[in-house]
C-alpha cells in the first residue's frame, strides 16, 4: 500500500511541476509568479466607477464568485476538483457558484494593468497571489484584506489560530493579513542514499550543518585520470530564496532587510552585511565551494540527480513528486532539513506558496460568498485533498490531526520531512517583501555563482551583494517616496 500511495503521488506531483517552479531552478514554486509581479508600489488610488457593473444578487439567487489561479498539469486538476467539491457541497447549501480560470503566473501583472486602468469591474472575486507578490499589490482599494473579515467575525468557518503560523505571517504585511494561506512549500537537501552507503556515509544521517555537507561533498565526488570532475557531490545555485533561508535561519531568526525584511514597512535596505551573517554565511559556503566537487549552476537539475550525476541537491518540497518519477527504482533517495549555517541555529526555514486575496467589486454579496469560499480553500479537508494529490504542505494544523492525513505521512516519509521541517520553523523566517525582488536575485545569483566557481574572492563577494543591493533598495525607495 505505501509503495502505491507513493507512486500515485509522484505522478500528480510531476505532472503539476510547471506551477512549481519548472526543471530548470530550485527555487520554489513562488519564482515565475514572483519575477512576473515586477511592479512598483501600487500607484495612485484607482476609481471604482465600473464596480456597479457586478449587480447585487437578488434574494435566492445563485452568487457567482470569479476566481483566478496559476496551476496547471495536475495541479489544476486538483484545483478544479477542489472548487468543484466546494460547488457540489458548500456551495450548493448557501447558493454559491465559484468559476475557476486559469489566468497563467503573471496574475500581478493583470492585476496591476486593470489597476492602473482604474477597472474594478473586471477585478476577479478572488485570487490566487503567491506570497512575495504582496507587496505590489497591498494597497490596491479593490483588496478585501482576510484580517478585516476575521475582524467581522461574519461566517468563520476557519479559525485563525489554526493556520500555521509560519503561513500566516507569510501572507501578512504589518501584522495585518493580506491574503489567506493555500499552499506552501520548503527547501530541503535531496540526497542519494545508495551514493552515501558506497562512501561510508550513514545514509539516515545526513548533513546537518554546511560543515557537515562540505564533507559529503568531498567524499561523493569522483574525478577520472585527467582529474576532471565526473561525479559532483552537490548541485544548487545559490539564488535569493535560498539566501533568504540560510539568512533567516540563522540565530532564533533573522530579518534579510530592515523594517523586518518588509513586512513592519518598506524595505529600503539588506541589514546582512551590518549584522554579519551574510559573512557569516558566506564563510561556511566557502567550505563546500573549495571542496571543488560543488556545482554552482543549475542545468537540469532533476533529470541530473536521477542520472546520479551528483550525490545532493538543494531544492523546493515541490520537486518530491517529480525526482519521484524520474528515480523510480534506480536508486535509493531521501529528503532532509536544509542544513543550518551554525550548528545551534534554530530559525528553519521560510515558506514557498500562495494565499487567496480577496477583491471588492462593488458587491458585498459576492464579497461575503468569496470569503466563505477562501476559508473553504484553506479547510481541513480541502486543504487534504488538494495537497495529498499535489504535495503542497498543509496551511492548516487541523489537517495533520485527520485520520488520512497521518496515514498520507506515514505512506510518504519524503513528504513528511518537508511538513515537519516547515511546521518547526520560526515564523519570523520569511522571504523578504523586498519589491524590487527579480533585482534582488540577480545580483546574488551572479555574486555566488563566480564565488561558487572560484572566480570572485569572499569579500568582493560580501561588498557586492552588500552594496548593489542597497544601491537597488535605495533607487527604489528616492523613486517612489
Amino acid at each position: 500500500m505505501k509503495r502505491a500511495v507513493s507512486i500515485l503521488l509522484a505522478a500528480a506531483m510531476a505532472a503539476g511541476l510547471t506551477a512549481c517552479g519548472g526543471s530548470g531552478s530550485s527555487a520554489p514554486e513562488t519564482t515565475k509568479a514572483t519575477e512576473a509581479a515586477k511592479s512598483s508600489e501600487a500607484p495612485a488610488a484607482a476609481g471604482s466607477e465600473a464596480a456597479s457593473e457586478q449587480a447585487p444578487a437578488s434574494s435566492g439567487e445563485t452568487v457567482k464568485v470569479e476566481y483566478w489561479h496559476t496551476m496547471t498539469g495536475a495541479n489544476e486538476t486538483a484545483i478544479n476538483a477542489v472548487v468543484q467539491k466546494f460547488n457540489d457541497t458548500v456551495g450548493k447549501e448557501k447558493g454559491i457558484t465559484v468559476e475557476c480560470i486559469f489566468q497563467g503566473d503573471d496574475i500581478n501583472e493583470k492585476l496591476k494593468t486593470l489597476y492602473q486602468a482604474k477597472d474594478t469591474a473586471n477585478f476577479p472575486d478572488c485570487a490566487m497571489i503567491v506570497n512575495a507578490g504582496i507587496p505590489s499589490i497591498k494597497d490596491y482599494e479593490q483588496i478585501v484584506p482576510v484580517e478585516d473579515m476575521y475582524a467581522s467575525g461574519k461566517d468563520i468557518s476557519v479559525k485563525k489560530e489554526d493556520l500555521l503560523p509560519n503561513t500566516a505571517r507569510a501572507s501578512s504585511y504589518q501584522d495585518k493579513m493580506i491574503s489567506m494561506p493555500f499552499n506552501a512549500s520548503a527547501i530541503l537537501l535531496y540526497y542519494n542514499k545508495d551514493m552515501f552507503k558506497e562512501v561510508g556515509l550513514d545514509p539516515e544521517n545526513p548533513p546537518a550543518t554546511i560543515a557537515e555537507m562540505a564533507d559529503c561533498i568531498t567524499k561523493l565526488m569522483q574525478k577520472d585520470d585527467k582529474g576532471q570532475v565526473t561525479r559532483y557531490g552537490l548541485n544548487v545555485a545559490v539564488r535569493r530564496y535560498q539566501m533568504a533561508n540560510w539568512i533567516g535561519m540563522q540565530g532564533e531568526y533573522n530579518f534579510f532587510g530592515d523594517n523586518e525584511g518588509g513586512r513592519a514597512g518598506l524595505m529600503s535596505k539588506v541589514t546582512f552585511g551590518e549584522d554579519g551573517t551574510l559573512m557569516n554565511y558566506l564563510t561556511e559556503w566557502e567550505k563546500v565551494v573549495k571542496t571543488g566537487g560543488y556545482k554552482e549552476v543549475e542545468d537540469n537539475i532533476n533529470e541530473e540527480f536521477s542520472m546520479q550525476l551528483f550525490g545532493m541537491a538543494v531544492m523546493s518540497s515541490a520537486r518530491i513528486g517529480k525526482i519521484t518519477s524520474l528515480v523510480g527504482d534506480s536508486f535509493d533517495w531521501g529528503t532532509a532539513y536544509l542544513p543550518k549555517v551554525n550548528a545551534d541555529d534554530k530559525g528553519g526555514v521560510a515558506v514557498g506558496g500562495s494565499g487567496t486575496v480577496m477583491f471588492n467589486r462593488g458587491n458585498q454579496d459576492v464579497v461575503d460568498a468569496s470569503w466563505i469560499f477562501t476559508q473553504y480553500l484553506s479547510s481541513p479537508e480541502a486543504q487534504y485533498d488538494f495537497c495529498s494529490a499535489t504535495g503542497y504542505i498543509p496551511v492548516n494544523s487541523q489537517t495533520y490531526e485527520l485520520d488520512q492525513m497521518k496515514t498520507f505521512l506515514e505512506e510518504n516519509d519524503k513528504f513528511a520531512v518537508a511538513c515537519d521541517e516547515l511546521r518547526n520553523s520560526n515564523p519570523n523566517v520569511q522571504e523578504p517583501f523586498d519589491i524590487i525582488n527579480w533585482e534582488i536575485d540577480a545580483i546574488i545569483r551572479d555574486n555566488m555563482e563566480l564565488f561558487g566557481s572560484g572566480q570572485q574572492d569572499i569579500q568582493t563577494t560580501h561588498d557586492n551583494i552588500v552594496n548593489d543591493c542597497n544601491d537597488k533598495l535605495s533607487n527604489y525607495v528616492r523613486a517612489n517616496q
